[in-house]
């Protein structure tokens, strides 16, 4: 076989791939920046950018998403850490135990989790209130429906950091500890000195793959409250949502999806750049004089 029949034998071979790829990815693209581009007649136009610049409600979003993400963030990220830390330190029989509870509701589809919620935050026959005597309603009240969101979430998604923390600190090596221990190093001194050091490249990663999917938020708000009260839990996604499939406006929508991948695309950047994590994926090689 020469390499001109090698190589056609590949694409054909690809040809399936390459069409699932074109149809499912590359299309949707062209789709996207042409409804962003083009108004309801067809022709290319920026009044979709230009009213993005006065839409009240895209503001509102916009500081909905950035209290939901610090809010979600600072629960999940301080949660999984030090369930993670605490478990890696535990030697008892139940170890075993605890990681498997707190694996489960990562094996939960997201919508079951809100509909969970749902009944837990009930005013009515939720069994928070029942414990506390006193109704309260959680989802329909303008300063406790985002903090409510918050708490839904992080029981989400504080074992998906958890389950990378833990593994991180299951492989710094024994020998570092045997040799702190001989050093007279204390705990806290063998946890700044040993344990932090050694997954500080785990802890970026978590942080950024933790903050991807806390950025792509949508369930949660669509069941638990909707982005009411009022406009109070819109979040950039779920307005996205709202403006294509509730309003009808595809080309707007396009927009604010471009708007979308784009804070994306900038926060991902600019955690690549101010760490060394691009370093430790492989994204980026070591120089010639460091090797």
């Amino acid at each position: 076989m020469n390499r001109k029949q090698a190589t056609k034998i590949g694409l054909i071979l690809a040809s399936p791939l390459l069409i699932y790829f074109l149809i499912f990815f590359i299309y949707p693209i062209f789709l996207l920046f042409r409804y962003a581009f083009t108004n309801t007649a067809g022709s290319f136009s920026l009044s979709n950018f230009v009213y993005m610049s006065k839409d009240p409600i895209l503001y509102s979003s916009l500081y909905n998403t950035l209290y939901y993400f610090i809010g979600s963030v600072a629960v999940q990220f301080s949660g999984g850490f030090l369930a993670a830390i605490v478990l890696n330190s535990y030697t008892g029989r139940l170890k075993n135990t605890f990681r498997m509870i707190l694996y489960i509701p990562l094996t939960i589809s997201p919508i079951v989790i809100a509909l969970i919620w749902l009944l837990i935050f009930n005013p009515t026959y939720g069994p928070i209130d029942y414990i506390l005597r006193t109704p309260i309603n959680w989802l329909g009240s303008l300063n406790l429906a985002m903090p409510t969101i918050i708490v839904a979430n992080g029981w989400e998604y504080i074992p998906f950091v958890f389950l990378i923390i833990y593994a991180g600190l299951q492989a710094v090596p024994k020998q570092y500890y045997e040799a702190a221990s001989i050093d007279g190093m204390n705990r806290l001194q063998t946890f700044r000195y040993i344990t932090m050091p050694s997954i500080t490249p785990i802890l970026v990663v978590a942080f950024l793959l933790n903050s991807i999917g806390i950025l792509q938020g949508f369930t949660l708000v669509y069941v638990l409250t909707n982005g009411g009260p009022g406009f109070s839990t819109y979040i950039l996604s779920f307005y996205i949502y709202k403006v294509a499939f509730a309003y009808f406006n595809l080309h707007y929508a396009a927009a604010l999806s471009l708007l979308f991948i784009f804070i994306i695309g900038a926060f991902v950047y600019a955690m690549l750049k101010l760490t060394s994590v691009e370093r430790y994926l492989g994204l980026k090689r070591e120089n010639a004089g460091d090797e």
